[in-house]
């Protein structure tokens, strides 16, 4: 069941892959609420289904508030944004196993999935999960590496994290009716925009767009970290991390919450549940509560709305 629009990469290429395989194609049409969601799953034998995670954040909400099953799922695949550990978890207890994927338009779309290697067969528990949270390696065809803001290839060591660029025969060579310009580089790579690290086994994991991350005192700080953390508070519905202008860092995290139907919180709870997960100097400066996020049509979080809209929060410490 690809819950993707067809306009979006002809949804991810699974109207061809899933027809080249014989499978049944489960298409959900309009209604992608949760209870929709689950009652396709039971009544069409959804057994695998893809989508944003937006999507999976409000079918489990809806699964769990309902006290409803999602059998006979057996996999999830997400894609558009990175999945947080804690949506992982709450999948694995259902028995459902989370893959995660990565890609563009202009790589065909896929770049990377999140198919463990043979040496890491018998993890459990949170090395299994620190793998799963990780959008995987290249696809037969992608090479992928990361470069420093001159250009420079840095290590695949799972800790240096840099520009993504990505080459292969299928990687668009330049934009129709436009000149190469900086998103190709003279040596044929491509520039996605994404911000990431690689480790030794080639497992890429994003830690930002490169318009989102949050420059603060000249260091970098992971937006996505951030989301996926506070996602994880048993309050919380929806979190984004965005950049807002600050009089001595230049940059400092604000947190945009939205909360689950009847839950409370306050601001120094969710700020306190970073304790330990994080640098201390991550820790956003300031949370504050919507009713709803903005998206996009494919589920991502409109990020660039919500820093117009709190371009001008006033700090509590100012």
């Amino acid at each position: 069941m690809p819950v993707v629009p067809m306009f979006h990469a002809n949804a991810w290429g699974l109207p061809y892959s899933c027809a080249m395989n014989g499978s049944k194609l489960v298409l959900p049409g309009p209604k992608l609420d949760g209870a929709s969601l689950q009652q396709l799953i039971a009544e069409e034998g959804v057994t695998a289904t893809v989508g944003v995670p937006t999507v999976w954040l409000q079918l489990l909400q809806y699964c769990q508030r309902e006290n409803l099953s999602l059998a006979p799922l057996k996999r999830v695949i997400a894609g558009g944004s990175a999945v947080p550990e804690s949506m992982i978890e709450q999948l694995a207890e259902r028995g459902i196993e989370m893959r995660q994927l990565w890609g563009m338009t202009e790589l065909s779309p896929c770049g990377t999935t999140g198919t463990p290697k043979l040496k890491h067969q018998g993890l459990a528990g949170p090395e299994l999960n620190a793998l799963l949270t990780k959008q995987g390696r290249p696809v037969y065809g992608v090479d992928i590496r990361i470069v420093d803001d001159a250009g420079l290839p840095l290590p695949h060591d799972g800790v240096s994290f840099g520009n993504l660029q990505v080459r292969g025969p299928w990687v668009l060579s330049q934009y129709f009716k436009r000149e190469l310009d900086a998103n190709h580089s003279g040596d044929g790579w491509f520039h996605t925009g994404d911000v990431v690290t690689i480790d030794p086994d080639g497992f890429m994991r994003i830690t930002d767009r490169t318009k989102d991350v949050i420059k603060s005192g000249g260091e970098w700080i992971s937006s996505i970290d951030l989301e996926n953390i506070l996602v994880g508070h048993p309050a919380v519905a929806e979190a984004a991390a965005i950049a807002v202008p600050h009089p001595k860092w230049d940059e400092r995290p604000l947190m945009v919450v939205t909360l689950k139907p009847g839950a409370r919180a306050t601001r120094e709870e969710l700020l306190a549940y970073f304790d330990g997960k994080i640098a201390k100097w991550w820790t956003p400066n300031d949370v504050v509560f919507v009713d709803e996020l903005p998206h996009t049509a494919t589920g991502k979080l409109l990020k660039m709305k919500l820093r117009e809209q709190f371009r001008d929060h006033q700090w509590p410490e100012a």
